[in-house]
């Protein structure tokens, strides 16, 4: 046994199992491999010790363990690969929906090195439905942008971002690799972003986003469109985003009537 899997073993049977108690044994395995992953103790993409190995340490039956790893893939905790074993998943990224914030600000917050790969750029008269999303009469021009988004160069997203040319003509000019679009239309166009209007829905990949996002076909996502106004009142941006199911939380903080 390797120095890090006793670490873990003696992580996970700091105090015995319950087993006259009224919490099911697969669920307190469970809860002590996610405290041992919440905690940072088992770093991502860390394979676990097989289902043999871990019924050995918790003195249970496989299937015991079985279906607390199960419980643990379906939450996002875990994955699995055929013939490779158990992993540790990647921490998801807690997105708050109540800001308008752009992704580089989204994960300098966490601490993530954004950055990004243009995979499309291009002026285009606006199809009807983007036309009536931005105000806009179709056929008007507008600017095309579509970006893989990453942190810390892991793919999360993919953008594709439409905006009227006429509020900010040579768009163009600036590289969006390393520019986040938000503070190129602050900075050198002086517009003032105001508020959003957005739409979240749970989808499957095609097989083109799964490939750019490096996840398979028919994977979980989320698809967001959101409208972004300025503070005159216009729109000024239509985007619409697939994020990987597998990275993102999105949170929402309610209030009660008053």
């Amino acid at each position: 046994m390797g120095a890090d899997e006793e670490a873990l073993r003696h992580l996970l049977l700091a105090e015995p199992l319950e087993r006259e108690g009224p919490l099911p044994l697969h669920e307190q395995i469970r809860e002590r491999l996610l405290k041992a992953i919440q905690s940072g103790k088992v770093a991502a993409h860390r394979r676990l010790p097989s289902e043999r190995v871990l019924a050995q340490w918790f003195a249970v039956n496989r299937l015991t363990v079985r279906q607390a790893l199960r419980e643990l893939i379906a939450q996002g905790y875990l994955y699995a690969r055929f013939g490779r074993g158990t992993f540790v998943a990647a921490r998801p990224v807690h997105q708050p929906l109540q800001w308008l914030t752009s992704f580089t600000e989204d994960m300098a917050a966490r601490g993530m090195k954004a950055s990004s790969r243009v995979l499309a750029r291009e002026i285009r008269p606006a199809p009807a439905d983007i036309a009536a999303r931005l105000g806009i009469a179709p056929g008007a021009e507008v600017v095309r942008l579509e970006r893989l988004r990453l942190a810390d160069g892991e793919p999360m997203a993919i953008e594709t971002a439409f905006l009227p040319h006429a509020r900010c003509p040579g768009l163009l000019a600036f590289d969006f690799s390393r520019c986040s679009l938000y503070e190129v239309l602050r900075k050198h166009f002086g517009l003032r972003l105001d508020r959003a209007e957005q739409v979240l829905r749970a989808v499957v990949l095609p097989a083109r986003e799964a490939r750019l996002l490096g996840v398979s076909r028919g994977a979980p996502a989320f698809l967001l469109e959101r409208t972004t106004f300025l503070d005159s009142g216009e729109a000024i941006e239509f985007v619409r985003s697939f994020y990987r199911g597998d990275r993102y939380q999105f949170r929402v903080h309610l209030l009660t009537p008053r």
